[in-house]
């Protein structure tokens, strides 16, 4: 029966083809939107882990990077560096904005640095050098047509964009990095200040430890020392970020997964129902011959199975595609379709899917009469 289903694959090469591409681009949009969700996860990781430090500080009881509000007393920095095994201490504060630039308004985060924290690699121009200077990453870049030299006006207070980097964005929102002396010409002078002292000047510490000391034991020290702070790792904030990104994003993302899976169903079942129904006068002969219905519809769910395993490449091709397309028209997505994990679960998924989509036209093989069909 196997030898017979490939045969009919290949005398029908060019219908076998057709199938292969349709159901690979149905598979591919479920590739699609699990690199888009794996991305945005790892969007929100990378913004912890790019800042550098053994240990991030937060107000007590914070426990994210994003999307949580942490405001620290300038003075625990004094507390913090007597502390065993503390080699520096670098404040970061994080400052939701609106920029609007020729009506078209964009939410940002300007990411404020002082000795550490700062920009990655900058693509294009140099890192900040002079006062008002800002690096800005390329997704706001693409957005609002900056370029290197150009002013960045935020609340009537201009900057100017010394640099672009790449990766700096989570959650939908690009990243804009500032020097502290800035921030505080920026509250001064900008139109958006009340009273200064309401304002956030301390978010978060980067914490470097000194060598041959434990992270951990330094973490429990800072805590111990001033209870009105938390130190993590910058791994385990970065995994409770992409915790917190699951918890936002992920009862959408699985809602667009389950329709994704449907059509993949019904696109299978309708391909092979198409085979089938065109391929009577063959399956007529065979019951003619003796094969029970049980046996040509287990031929048909093997073909199903063959058409989608053959498809996965294609299906991986066209995501693959379809996230460099997206990914350089829009930078501020990010889309992970090559992570094996991702493969391997759709492919199974899949595959579950296709062996189900062959079961549609059971009931037509089974009321096939072979006398009748096999005069077709």
């Amino acid at each position: 029966m196997l030898r017979l289903v490939l045969r009919e694959m290949g005398h029908h090469a060019e219908r076998t083809a057709f199938a292969m591409l349709a159901i690979g681009a149905a598979v591919s949009l479920v590739l699609v939107i699990e690199g888009f969700q794996q991305g945005l996860l790892e969007q929100m990781r990378r913004v912890v882990l790019a800042r550098g430090g053994d240990l991030i500080v937060t107000q007590a009881g914070v426990e994210n990077f994003l999307a949580s509000r942490s405001v620290i007393p300038q003075l625990s920095r004094s507390r913090i560096e007597p502390v065993p095994g503390v080699a520096a201490v670098h404040p970061l504060v994080l400052v939701p904005i609106i920029y609007e630039r020729h009506g078209r308004k964009s939410p940002i985060f300007l990411l404020v640095y002082d000795t550490a924290g700062g920009p990655g690699t900058v693509v294009q121009g140099m890192p900040i050098s002079r006062p008002r200077e800002v690096v800005v990453d390329e997704a706001l870049a693409r957005m609002h047509g900056l370029k290197v030299g150009d002013p960045l006006v935020i609340s009537d207070f201009e900057f100017r964009i010394s640099g672009i980097t790449r990766g700096a964005a989570a959650m939908f929102t690009p990243f804009v990095f500032v020097k502290y002396d800035d921030l505080i010409d920026f509250y001064f002078e900008s139109d958006m200040v009340g009273d200064i002292m309401t304002l956030p000047l301390v978010a978060f510490f980067l914490v470097d430890v000194a060598p041959g000391f434990d992270p951990d034991e330094v973490a429990a020290g800072i805590e111990q020392a001033d209870p009105a702070i938390d130190a993590f790792r910058p791994e385990a904030l970065a995994r409770r970020d992409a915790t917190l990104g699951e918890t936002l994003f992920g009862p959408v993302m699985q809602a667009l997964l389950a329709v994704s899976y449907v059509i993949c169903l019904l696109l299978i079942g309708i391909i092979m129902f198409a085979v089938i129904h065109g391929r009577a006068r063959t399956l007529g002969v065979l019951k003619v011959l003796g094969f029970a219905n049980r046996t040509l519809v287990l031929a048909a769910v093997t073909e199903s199975v063959l058409l989608t395993v053959l498809a996965l490449p294609v299906a991986w091709g066209l995501a693959w595609l379809t996230a460099a397309v997206i990914e350089s028209i829009a930078p501020l997505y990010l889309l992970v379709v090559s992570e094996p994990g991702i493969l391997v679960r759709a492919g199974a998924v899949t595959l579950v899917l296709a062996a189900f989509g062959a079961l549609g036209p059971a009931r037509f093989i089974g009321r096939l009469e072979p006398a009748l069909a096999a005069r077709v």
